[in-house]
């Protein structure tokens, strides 16, 4: 729009000088219309020629990355021709996001000229790198060329993947810690220990040289911890988020998801993820880096556009969950009816754990004392039913509010 409206003052003028020298016939005005018809033709001349022989193309060195890398691409012009270019500008039309600097170059006959430009990654989601654009000009501005090369390159930033090296399940209650009043087929190769002999417990898991070193019955402890699956339930609904941009509690809760996702899998078991935003999506447990990449492409895009409560939700993945599995809910939510639902779990042998988000701290000012007193009230229901949670608050180090040795307690 600006060269268009340059052209026109250019024509403008040009009608003037024109108009005027031959009105009043003097020379100097003549020598004025000549020169600027001059300049005019040489410098689109000059322009038309500007990108004859170059070529120029770009390589994105990591399409996925996470939030905080750099992102990396390789720019490459190279001229064949048998002039120099005084200045050549590339860059490439992109979501703000995911926009790499563009660059003004020089570039003397037969060379090469190569540079790698980058740029850090703070918001998650899937951008789109467009062609390169290469243009050149002539010296006054008048007149440019410009040409696009290469094809459009997606760039996927996933989530941020903060290291747990505390991380570990809740044990499940089926476990051999918890007296049993018939037997599971499905016991485990995995024992982690004895302990004497409870009423309940099944005949065939008696350790019978602990027994008779010391005198009574014991029984194998039996880790289902290291084999069981874990199933995430992400609560993306609107009305449980607070804070913009970055500091987003939504940001926080695809992070803390993402990370105890990561950690799971890699201590090769299976993980299952539902995650209620604006569409229910849902994930069935599965293993390996296939796996990963699913789960890491969904947090990616996921928005805290949801309108279904978590109570809702917890409801139509409570019958999903297969005895031995791990519960691990994500949320900002301090409406008490959810809580309830996590009653039967134990009875069914399914664990449980809660990431619970101070939404108030997200908000930007000092928590009232209605809002402490609801995620007290939280807090204190999930005690009441023996569920391990962690509290997550704006600007905690998330590994160590929620990787800690130590249970929250109320």
């Amino acid at each position: 729009m600006a060269l268009f409206s340059r052209h026109l003052r250019l024509l403008f003028l040009g009608t003037a000088l024109v108009v005027a020298a031959f009105s009043t016939g003097i020379d100097f005005l003549f020598f004025l219309t000549y020169l600027m018809a001059a300049i005019g033709i040489g410098s689109w001349l000059y322009a038309r020629r500007g990108l004859r022989d170059v070529r120029a193309d770009y390589r994105v060195l990591n399409p996925r990355t996470h939030v905080g890398e750099v992102l990396q691409a390789i720019y490459r012009v190279e001229n064949h021709d048998r002039w120099g270019k005084a200045w050549i500008e590339c860059w490439n039309e992109s979501t703000p996001a995911a926009s790499l600097p563009g660059r003004v170059i020089g570039i003397p006959a037969h060379s090469t000229r190569q540079w790698l430009a980058k740029v850090t990654l703070t918001r998650r989601g899937s951008y789109r790198l467009g062609p390169l654009r290469v243009r050149t000009g002539d010296p006054f501005g008048l007149f440019s060329t410009e040409m696009m090369v290469g094809s459009p390159t997606s760039v996927v930033v996933f989530p941020r993947v903060v290291p747990l090296p505390n991380w570990r399940l809740p044990p499940s209650p089926i476990d051999g810690t918890t007296p049993m009043r018939r037997r599971y087929e499905a016991a485990t190769p995995l024992v982690s220990g004895v302990r004497p002999y409870t009423h309940g417990d099944a005949i065939n898991r008696i350790h019978w040289l602990s027994s008779a070193r010391h005198g009574e019955l014991h029984v194998k402890e039996f880790d289902l911890e290291q084999a069981a699956d874990l199933w995430i339930l992400l609560d993306l609904e609107r009305a449980v988020h607070a804070g913009i941009g970055i500091d987003a509690s939504v940001e926080t809760a695809v992070t803390v998801a993402a990370s105890i996702a990561m950690r799971t899998l890699s201590d090769n078991r299976a993980v299952a993820m539902t995650a209620s935003a604006r569409r229910l999506q849902i994930h069935q447990p599965d293993r390996g880096p296939r796996v990963e990449q699913k789960l890491l492409h969904l947090l990616a895009n996921v928005q805290a556009d949801g309108a279904n409560p978590l109570a809702e939700v917890l409801s139509a993945t409570l019958p999903q969950l297969r005895r031995g599995m791990t519960l691990c809910i994500v949320t900002g939510s301090t409406d008490r009816t959810w809580v309830r639902g996590l009653s039967a779990l134990r009875r069914r042998g399914v664990a449980a754990i809660v990431i619970l988000l101070n939404r108030a701290s997200y908000i930007g000012v000092e928590p009232d004392d209605h809002s402490r007193a609801e995620l007290a009230a939280v807090r204190h229901a999930l005690a009441e039913y023996d569920v391990e949670h962690r509290v997550v608050r704006r600007g905690d180090d998330i590994a160590e509010a929620i990787g800690g040795r130590q249970r929250t307690r109320v």
